[in-house]
């Protein structure tokens, strides 16, 4: 009973790593170039595609969040059997603070400077400034999905080696 309870948790860490980390490449691959695209902006205007953008990147940090936080909980829940090290384990707690800074701290400041940006009262020679801050800022909200996206990656393939107990599938065994 021990070892179907052990498995089922680890089916769930291994899925909730696989959406951790799938949309992040879909958001950041496949979504978001399009936001920008001339067919996109050509429709709507640049500042309603950045508009819609946000949008959508305020529930992807809820997404990545809760994929995050599950995460962490999966792997204290371990107990510290098997290859969760402390390293991997601190590793974990690295990115879903990264997850967390992006979402709570940096993704408001970017919505605020292109709030300013667009303001109908902001001068023309503030508007260029505000941009350059933006450009600069959302460089730094790039590195940090690609820091993220790196995390997520390397805990899935951690848990893809299998079950946390350390040991081989015992159904890899009996396929061997």
């Amino acid at each position: 009973m021990v070892g179907a309870m052990r498995f089922l948790w680890h089916v769930v860490a291994v899925v909730n790593a696989a959406v951790w980390f799938g949309s992040g490449v879909l958001l950041t691959a496949v979504v978001g170039p399009n936001f920008f695209s001339p067919a996109v902006t050509d429709l709507v205007g640049r500042q309603n595609a950045g508009l819609i953008a946000q949008s959508v990147l305020a529930k992807y940090f809820v997404l990545q969040a809760t994929c995050s936080v599950l995460a962490l909980v999966l792997a204290w829940r371990s107990g510290g059997h098997g290859r969760w090290t402390l390293g991997s384990r601190w590793g974990l707690v690295g990115v879903a603070a990264m997850v967390c800074a992006g979402g709570l701290w940096l993704q408001p400041k970017l919505v605020e400077l292109n709030r300013q940006r667009y303001a109908a009262s902001t001068p023309a020679e503030e508007r260029t400034g505000l941009a350059r801050r933006f450009g600069m800022w959302h460089g730094v909200s790039q590195v940090g999905n690609l820091v993220v996206l790196i995390g997520a990656f390397a805990h899935l393939l951690f848990l893809a080696h299998g079950p946390q107990s350390g040991r081989p599938c015992e159904s890899a065994k009996t396929h061997a």
